[in-house]
């Protein structure tokens, strides 16, 4: 199948990537060349810049592409939060201009829930009242009926989220959040994973489903409901109430979005839920922190725990036992989780995963800390090698890199078998040398206190490390 996707952007880019995989043949349109070059580096599949508000430009297209050649058309582009303008001339003139130039093309146009007006609660299927009173709403209506005219299909979609992009969260964490309306319980939020979103027009297209179709998750809830499960997860409080914004682009609305069509078709979401996406979604949770610990206002509170990092060896689980102790909080190893979660030990992991498996495993294991408070933790001396678990490592506590030598802690790992890094042809002091350059950067950046533990005992490590911290949560608390 040979498909055009017009809009190569959060959605957009990720369909491309599964139809490509699926062994179709994908076009990937984008408003700019500027952006269309920068895809051609990455992509495997092919782009080109055409702006689809314009119809000679799609004109163009077509004869440059063959349009009887075309099996499918997908409009996901965006208006750039532009208003009614950018609307008609995104949506509403692009839709038509793709739909004259490939005739021939199954269409699919990407819309969104916001068409629905619904404002009590309802439950909504595609078949539900769909007539906005702003002109916005009404330009999308226009585009999707263009789309379905032609027998093609209409994905609604509910609010997107994914690595880098989770309003909710973000907002929370930035202090901007709010219950807005409904008696205290705030509208209903239906949303849907970016990926999951991507999977559905695949879907539709691959099996050339019409009619309108609402992509949705399986866990409504209402802003209340959301954020009380948010706050305790990244240790903020709970926002207060304020009245709905009469201003908003699309509407206030507050309904509950079927996703019950699109099911019964064979669809079904990676992430039933929002909750579900926080937890096994490596990026979701870091990529949003990391927005807001480098770029928001105020970086989001540090939780009340303490963490230990350093290479293999620099007694991270000792040291962290005699700290627990000292101070009353519970032990907690990321290794120990890591087996716990697989049922087998570090070095079958290695050996049926590979490190990329064992990787993947930590940062569940990282992720599954979120919330937790009063706990000491020893991580493991890699954790710091992927990107996606520095802004978690940052946000759950107060960080100590307990720091020794290659040759003691060559010695101090020579008799224990549960160190994967350490097989292999390479003597263990000079692998563990290579990953002390690799790594000492990243303990640099992230530590709040670096240890030489050289001529320490533990306890006088310990007794730094808890002292040390202690004085760090005092001036947070002021």
């Amino acid at each position: 199948m040979k498909v055009i996707i017009a809009g190569c952007g959060f959605v957009g880019e990720r369909t491309a990537d599964l139809l490509h995989a699926a062994g179709h043949e994908v076009i990937g349109l984008t408003h700019s060349p500027e952006s269309a070059a920068r895809l051609a580096t990455v992509k495997p599949w092919h782009t080109a810049a055409c702006d689809i508000s314009q119809s000679a430009a799609v004109t163009a297209l077509a004869g440059t592409l063959a349009a009887a050649s075309i099996d499918a058309v997908i409009h996901c582009a965006s208006s750039s939060r532009g208003g009614a303008e950018m609307y008609q001339s995104v949506y509403v003139d692009g839709m038509r201009h793709l739909a004259q130039a490939f005739p021939a093309a199954f269409l699919l146009y990407t819309s969104s829930t916001s068409v629905y007006p619904q404002a009590n609660g309802e439950e909504i299927d595609e078949t539900s009242f769909a007539d906005p009173d702003r002109d916005t709403g009404r330009l999308l209506r226009e585009a999707e009926n263009i789309a379905l005219n032609a027998n093609g299909a209409v994905a609604r979609l509910a609010g997107i989220y994914g690595p880098g992009r989770s309003f909710v969260l973000k907002n929370l964490l930035e202090g901007k959040a709010a219950v807005e309306g409904n008696h205290g319980q705030g509208r209903i939020l239906n949303q849907i994973h970016a990926d999951d979103a991507a999977g559905a027009l695949a879907h539709l297209v691959t099996h050339r489903l019409s009619g309108i179709y609402n992509v949705v998750d399986d866990a409504q809830m209402t802003q209340r409901q959301c954020l009380e499960r948010l706050c305790p997860l990244f240790g903020v409080k709970m926002p207060g109430t304020r009245e709905p914004d009469p201003n908003r682009k699309r509407g206030w609305s507050n309904k509950r979005v079927s996703n019950a069509r699109l099911r019964a078709t064979g669809w079904a979401p990676r992430y039933a839920s929002y909750f579900d996406a926080l937890r096994d979604d490596p990026e979701l949770a870091s990529s949003i922190l990391d927005l807001v610990q480098t770029a928001g206002e105020a970086p989001p509170p540090r939780q009340p725990n303490i963490l230990l990092i350093g290479l293999m060896g620099s007694g991270k689980t000792t040291v962290g036992r005699i700290v627990a102790q000292m101070i009353g909080f519970k032990m907690i190893d990321t290794d120990h989780l890591i087996v716990e979660a697989a049922g087998k030990s570090i070095p079958e992991i290695f050996a049926a995963e590979g490190e990329a498996g064992f990787r993947l495993r930590e940062s569940a294991a990282l992720r599954s800390l979120l919330g937790k408070r009063g706990c000491v933790i020893a991580t493991g001396g890699g954790i710091v090698t992927q990107p996606r678990n520095l802004p978690i490592l940052r946000h759950l506590g107060y960080t100590a890199w307990l720091e020794a030598d290659p040759e003691r802690l060559a010695r101090r790992t020579a008799m224990n078998n549960n160190r994967p890094l350490l097989n292999g042809e390479e003597d263990p002091k000079t692998k563990l040398e290579r990953l002390l350059t690799e790594r000492k950067p990243l303990y640099k950046a992230l530590a709040d206190l670096r240890i030489h533990t050289a001529g320490l005992t533990p306890q006088e490590t310990a007794y730094g490390v808890m002292e040390s911290a202690r004085v760090f949560f005092a001036k947070m608390r002021k």
